[in-house]
């Protein structure tokens, strides 16, 4: 019976892009200048952490004073929105409203300021947000390394000129982290497994350039809280994190495919900074899908790194090896490339209860909150080879890759066990 309902729930979802417009279902009629929608994306989400996460979300938009002389979209607006989800895994609600001015004709473009209860993945570096349709980019479906947040954040979006976009925002972030060395913790279940509050004041700039460059850039103090083998602390100790980023297709004409570009750079600047603020280098091992842009045979929670260096190469051939009705296999081959280091020495050991690195003294390893962090600083080397097409039925794009790890024979993390380093993944797509 419980199969069936799921059955039933993932036909509707399936159903709504008929009716609804990008990941927003209108609600108001269609020639109100007040527009109401229900945000499909806050139906549903998954992770290690939270399990199945169901929520809802709305969110309306209205002009301040409709303008004749333009059209819909260029009119200044009133935006508002709210949202709230419940973890079956965790237990626990989050919620979050929002509300911005919008002023789509003028380099101001708007003002806006946000207040979310809820969960974050730690070392996060994508820039990619959730998408209900579109889990070929979501890779943190297996992480399990979140950091519970009550965040307040304010503010302002310019349109520079030729194609840069810069945003620039405050965040006063109330932060505790949900595991530990043995694994996910979870407060709102257990009131013993509760980690000390740290109070994050932060300054967030992002600057973009077209549709293909990004530049972040987070600093900030962070208020630490807690105890560790260093005794009681209290400490408020400043960090910055730079992350940049450009992606490109390339579009060749007639039957010679299409070469896909990804590269990622990044760097913390200090050798003890938050364990949030990394980057969390880890991948979709183990995973049975494929994800763009991830390692595919790196497992969850394996890499750390202060400074790291990202990129995928992706040739999609451009005609089907055979063209049936349900089955248009594409051949693609790919590159990922990765390298990274923590500033110091490549191994520590950093104490999630004290927020700071404790050395690399044998007798800490022992402790449940001492996380051993480890860079690839030898490289990692991973091909991957695919069909994409293999069945398509309905909006339905079925594919299978295969991919391969390699790694220098000197690298702490390399394996000679076949099943460590190689991975078949199937490809699911929804074509809208």
């Amino acid at each position: 019976m419980r199969k069936v309902f799921k059955i039933k729930i993932l036909i509707i979802i399936l159903a709504l892009p008929v009716i609804g417009s990008a990941q927003n279902l209108r609600l108001s009629h269609l020639w109100s200048r007040t527009t109401i929608c229900f945000d499909l994306n806050q139906l549903y989400n998954y992770n290690i952490y939270e399990g199945n996460r169901w929520g809802a979300g709305f969110n309306i938009t209205t002009p301040l004073h409709f303008d004749e002389r333009y059209g819909y979209d260029f009119q200044n607006h009133l935006y508002a929105a709210a949202n709230i989800g419940w973890g079956t895994g965790d237990e626990a609600w989050k919620w979050g409203v929002d509300a911005a001015l919008r002023f789509p004709r003028y380099v101001f473009r708007g003002v806006y300021a946000s207040y979310h209860h809820d969960i974050e993945r730690i070392g996060n570096h994508s820039f990619i947000s959730y998408n209900i349709f579109n889990t070929f980019d979501n890779s943190s479906y297996f992480s399990s390394r979140y950091s519970g947040i009550d965040r307040l954040t304010a503010g302002i979006q310019l349109d520079l000129p030729g194609k840069s976009f810069l945003s620039l925002e405050y965040r006063h972030s109330a932060e505790r982290l949900l595991f530990n060395a043995v694994g996910p913790l979870y407060p709102a279940k257990y009131d013993d497994e509760a980690m000390p509050k740290n109070y994050f004041d932060e300054a967030h700039v992002t600057l973009s350039y077209g549709k293909d460059w990004l530049l972040d850039l987070l600093f900030g103090k962070v208020q630490l809280n807690g105890c560790g083998p260093a005794g009681d602390i209290q400490l408020n100790d400043h960090f910055w994190r730079l992350l940049m980023q450009y992606s490109h297709s390339f579009e060749f004409k007639g039957k010679w495919g299409s070469l896909s570009v990804f590269a990622q750079a990044g760097t913390t600047g200090l050798e003890d900074s938050p364990i949030s603020r990394r980057f969390d280098l880890s991948g979709a091992g183990g995973s049975i899908y494929y994800f763009r842009n991830t390692l595919l045979t790196v497992r969850p929670n394996t890499f750390m790194a202060d400074g790291f260096l990202l990129g995928s190469l992706c040739y999609n051939f451009g005609i089907p090896l055979w063209s049936l009705r349900i089955s248009k296999p594409r051949p693609f081959i790919q590159l990922n490339a990765m390298w990274g280091m923590l500033y110091g020495k490549n191994e520590k050991i950093y104490d999630i209860q004290s927020g700071h690195l404790i050395g690399e003294d044998p007798s800490y390893a022992g402790l449940p909150t001492a996380i051993r962090l480890t860079a690839p600083d030898d490289g990692l080397l991973e091909p991957v080879v695919g069909l994409d097409g293999l069945l398509e039925w309905g909006a339905l794009d079925v594919g299978v890759a295969a991919a391969l790890q390699l790694t220098p024979q000197k690298a702490i993390y390399h394996s000679d066990n076949f099943s460590d380093i190689f991975s078949v993944m199937a490809i699911v797509k929804l074509k809208l």
